[in-house]
């Protein structure tokens, strides 16, 4: 005879005690039995160390936990599972193990829900995710962790039960008593709302995006930051690879999709070389393409080093996507460059940042200040090269030094940001409105915009050389 459903191992034993109430009852006055024997059927049973598995309609196993403790009630056909593990299954593979202090099964197994110190190893994609609420729902392929609202999720353990610390990792330790009610949970409406705006093709450009609003709000030393979690109330959701670990406050997985939703305020970062962060409202990390995905305002940041103390380069923008095999940062709209060993400061609506190269790629007009020299330039295109502090500016070049109010025109200009020399090619027009006032043009030139030192050469009748010094004359 075949058992069906999720309570197959909790039904044997089940029957089990209902037989020895049976026979402990046959003695005694016939309506007594009966209502003994109704009572133990209707009663609450607690088992020790027990299996409980949930197939399909197939007979392929969905998830599989063992238990410490159940504690199941045939009227609510739920079961309360105390110090736990188990694995979760996909078309009969195992695709993660879990750990955890203690869980729920509903609705005939279509649903579990766990709690306290937990953990969920992805074997595949070599994931872990670590958290204190998770539920699993096989056939919809969704699993969610963290901070998320859902009323069915009650207490698996009474108040009173003696509590432990959930991060010591003794298995002897009795299990820890349910957590107090998060702060500010998602509701599964805002996480659908998020994970639909993360799967969408497109978002619309933010001209209005307030950049250091942005950057102010995903600042840990900031008292209003949105990534300054409180663990202890908002119990956030710890996920890491061998080469990435992340902070966020709900954590959405497809397993098929081979697809990490980090939600509610997002921090990841690198854990090798280069030292890199990254934070969002929201992310989708796809593991096995190793790609992070932001259809929402990203903030990219690189680290001199290993402890994440001083920041050397800072890249923002409305959406973009980070290739963490490559280490290529593509942003898109509103997009703001930081370079603070030059005090370089860049704007456009694009940018491909090599992060290995260090090199940026802006294929859209862009805007850039040089603010310790009070020097402005703008172009059609441009391309950095942050190691040697060299700028290519193509297109429409315009650029202006404060000192002596002076201002190049050029069809390209290469820009060493350093020592601000610079080289002009193609109409070539300089123009300097103090000591002395003059204007000079040709097809090329040379010289250091700072100083307003410039020399024009290439005249329509040979070769021209025309020197201007500031001064008095």
């Amino acid at each position: 005879m075949k058992i069906n459903r999720w309570y197959r191992g909790t039904a044997i034993a089940a029957a089990v005690v209902v037989l020895i109430v049976a026979l402990r009852t046959c003695s005694t006055d016939p309506k007594l039995a009966n209502s003994s024997s109704d009572d133990a059927i209707k009663a609450e049973l607690t088992l020790q160390t027990v299996t409980l598995e949930q197939p399909d309609a197939d007979g392929t196993l969905l998830w599989r936990l063992k238990a410490k403790s159940v504690k199941y009630s045939p009227d609510s056909q739920k079961a309360e599972l105390v110090d736990l593990d188990g694995e979760f299954f996909q078309a009969g593979k195992t695709i993660y193990t879990v750990t955890a202090d203690q869980g729920e099964v509903q609705q005939n197994g279509e649903t579990l829900f766990l709690q306290g110190h937990l953990v969920a190893k992805s074997l595949e994609d070599k994931l872990t995710l670590e958290s204190e609420r998770l539920r699993w729902q096989p056939k919809q392929d969704l699993l969610v962790m963290g901070n998320f609202k859902d009323e069915k999720f009650t207490e698996a353990v009474p108040s009173d039960t003696p509590s432990a610390d959930a991060g010591n990792g003794d298995a002897n330790s009795a299990p820890a008593t349910p957590t107090e009610p998060l702060s500010d949970p998602l509701s599964m409406d805002e996480i659908e709302s998020s994970q639909a705006l993360l799967g969408a093709q497109s978002a619309e450009t933010a001209s209005d995006f307030d950049r250091e609003a942005f950057i102010a709000s995903f600042d840990p030393g900031n008292e209003g930051s949105q990534l300054s979690f409180d663990r202890s109330k908002q119990a956030p959701v710890i996920g890491f690879t061998p080469t990435v670990e992340a902070l966020a406050k709900v954590v959405v997985v497809s397993n098929q999709d081979n697809r990490v939703d980090l939600l509610g305020g997002v921090l990841a970062r690198s854990k090798d070389t280069p030292w890199m962060t990254f934070a969002s409202q929201s992310l989708a990390w796809f593991t096995q393409r190793e790609v992070i995905e932001a259809k929402q305002p990203i903030k990219v940041e690189q680290y001199e080093s290993k402890a994440y103390e001083t920041v050397s380069d800072r890249l923002i923008g409305a959406k973009g996507q980070v290739q963490l095999a490559e280490n290529i940062v593509t942003l898109e709209n509103s997009v703001q460059l930081d370079q603070f060993a030059q005090a370089l400061k860049v704007q456009s609506e694009q940018a491909i940042w090599d992060v290995d190269a260090q090199t940026v790629a802006l294929d859209q007009p862009v805007e850039i200040e040089k603010r310790d020299r009070q020097i402005n330039a703008s172009a059609n295109k441009a391309n950095l090269d942050l190691e040697k502090q060299i700028v290519y500016l193509i297109g429409d070049v315009r650029a202006r030094g404060k000192e002596n109010d002076s201002r190049l025109f050029a069809d390209s200009v290469t820009w060493q940001t350093n020592s601000q020399e610079i080289e002009a090619e193609g109409n070539v027009s300089y123009q300097q409105a103090a000591n002395p006032e003059v204007s000079l043009k040709g097809p090329k030139a040379v010289g250091n915009l700072e100083q307003g030192t410039v020399v024009i050469t290439g005249g329509p009748e040979g070769e021209v050389v025309t020197e201007i010094v500031p001064g008095n004359l």
